[in-house]
């Protein structure tokens, strides 16, 4: 019982060790664009959510991308928009 105890313990820590390491980085892409009337951040995170993605995520993403303290947004305004690329054996450092 001990050692069914201890193996199962020990499956699970390494389980979780390898999600931690091989767990998917994305790598996004700044693209510029200007607000058009009628447009609201909704909107635009829509049009750049990919497809099963939560548009609130998106949102948050240009929020901060842009250091917008408020969810206006004006006609005219230029806003970068994280997009997610495809990264193929890309390798990322992190500082």
């Amino acid at each position: 019982m001990k050692k069914t105890l201890v193996l199962m313990c020990m499956a699970f820590v390494l389980f979780a060790g390898y999600n931690m390491v091989f767990a998917t980085e994305y790598v996004y892409k700044e693209h510029s664009i200007t607000v058009a009337s009628g447009d609201t951040l909704w909107s635009i995170a829509g049009r750049y959510a990919e497809k099963g993605e939560d548009v609130r995520e998106v949102i948050e993403r240009i929020s901060a991308a842009n250091g917008l303290k408020s969810r206006i947004i004006y006609s005219g305004q230029v806003l970068k928009v994280p997009v997610r690329v495809e990264a193929q054996d890309a390798m990322v450092a992190k500082k």
